[in-house]
């Protein structure tokens, strides 16, 4: 006779169990979680209980929200598929690698997914070695949830307590801009950051300010140098330094001027004279789409400001970067959404790495946020991609007509224009025009019946050349 199991048992198994175990309910809500998970992942089990589940690398500060994103389970999980894969979590002091079974149960009126860990650490060429073997899998939905872990990453190693949300990738020119952010973060120097609109100046500013954290910040002051006025601009410059520059041991205070190559010129000498005497207390970061040696009329403030200067690169100039910039921004629409999508299908991925892309990181944000609105799987096709993208490859598949060069007459068409010219510089003077080009006049002359600008000239002198016999 089969032996029934109650709830009360199933619960002080996994209670006892060295399997961490958690389950998510239809809301991808923590619905509960046992002792050897929480010990796993250094968490209080009041922090992470009803916390929702997205599949997102989370940016939080916060440990138990880094924690419940990297539970969430994969899309394809939420429409009952079970699944099994490795997931990241990020214990304070430890990154932990694990094997994870997710099997989604759906009754009438419930429906619960059941989520076991291994029991031990998986090593990064395990699991690339797992990812490799998934046979069962589409190629692109391993590679969706491969960048997916290299998000993870990129997140652990670049951004950490700097911020760089989502300024990911591995362009050298990025990795530099990234070394001299946490640089200038542990400073109180002037910066200048300048790039291309929507390339993540204004992230990029936050970052340094906040970098060595909020504890140690007085708070940052934007100010938009396009539309505010020169009177706003400079009372402002002048409250906080009043306030800050007589004070010691106050914290730091960030004056951030966007657009700074855009400040009224009269502002100038004020502007340097605080870079020049301000203290620790007061730090000032411009932002400006141009190198500050094409700045007009501002030369000696476009000197002054970059104490540290930092070129952000366009996202046309980082190709490779594309996707795992793509899975960031689609990971964040995931964040905000009950709608879970895992990835880019590759024919998608190519059409992102094919457009030039103006607008930048905020062009890629925009364009990711309409295909994961309009996608109806777990992967976004080409299909659900802005048609402006696809008028682009076209324009790129679609070859120029060449028509063939007909060299004689086109040479005889420069000679003629040539001559023409030579003749109206010369006001007709037939023999200045051969002198301008650099012939003697009878040879213009024939040049100019055979080109058919004169009537042959017929001549009277009898032709008493030999007659060629039969």
């Amino acid at each position: 006779m089969t032996k029934h199991i109650s709830i009360s048992q199933l619960s002080n198994a996994f209670r006892r169990a060295a399997t961490p175990v958690y389950m998510l309910d239809e809301n991808q809500t923590l619905i509960y979680f046992n002792p050897a998970l929480q010990q796993l992942v250094q968490c209080e089990e009041s922090k992470l209980i009803g916390l929702t589940c997205r599949y997102h690398v989370s940016s939080s500060p916060l440990h138990h929200e880094i924690i419940a994103a990297a539970l969430a389970p994969p899309p394809e999980v939420l429409i009952g598929k079970p699944m099994k894969t490795i997931v990241t979590l990020d214990a304070v002091r430890q990154i932990h690698q694990r094997y994870a079974d997710f099997y989604p149960i759906a009754t009438e009126d419930a429906f619960v997914v059941f989520v076991f860990l291994g029991e031990k650490d998986v090593s990064n060429e395990e699991a690339a070695q797992f990812f490799a073997n998934q046979n069962g899998e589409s190629v692109e939905t391993v590679q969706a949830h491969e960048l997916h872990r290299m998000l993870f990453s990129l997140q652990r190693h670049q951004a950490g307590q700097y911020r760089f949300e989502h300024l990911v990738g591995n362009a050298p020119e990025l990795l530099l801009a990234h070394k001299q952010a946490k640089l200038a973060s542990r400073s109180s120097v002037s910066v200048l950051i300048w790039g291309p609109v929507g390339s993540g100046k204004g992230t990029l500013a936050h970052a340094i300010h906040f970098g060595e954290g909020a504890e140690k910040s007085a708070g940052l002051i934007p100010m938009d140098c396009r539309v505010l006025s020169p009177e706003l601009i400079e009372s402002t410059i002048r409250a906080v330094y009043n306030q800050h520059e007589k004070r010691e041991n106050t914290k730091c205070r960030t004056l951030l001027f966007s657009d700074i190559d855009m400040i009224a010129a009269e502002l100038e000498p004020l502007i340097c004279s605080i870079l020049d005497n301000a203290s620790e207390n007061i730090r000032l970061i411009g932002t400006s789409p141009f190198e500050p040696c094409t700045w007009k009329n501002l030369e000696k403030l476009a000197q002054k400001i970059g104490v540290i200067a930092i070129r952000l690169p366009g996202l046309a100039e980082r190709p490779a970067d594309i996707p795992v910039s793509a899975q960031w921004f689609l990971e964040q629409r995931n964040r905000m959404s009950s709608v879970q999508k895992t990835g880019f299908s590759a024919e998608a991925l190519d059409l992102l790495k094919l457009y030039h892309w103006p607008g930048n990181l905020d062009e890629l944000a925009d364009v990711v946020r309409q295909s994961h609105e309009s996608a109806k799987g777990t992967l976004i096709q080409t299909a659900d991609i802005p048609i402006r993208l696809h008028h682009v490859r076209h324009a790129k598949t679609v070859k120029p007509k060449t028509e063939p060069i007909q060299l004689e007459t086109f040479l005889r068409d420069m000679e003629l224009d040539l001559i023409q010219r030579a003749l109206k510089s010369a006001k007709g003077n037939k023999a200045k025009a051969a002198r301008l080009l650099g012939m003697n006049r009878p040879r213009l002359y024939r040049r100019m019946e055979q080109l058919g600008l004169i009537e042959p000239m017929v001549s009277d002198i009898p032709d008493f050349r030999p007659i060629d016999s039969e």
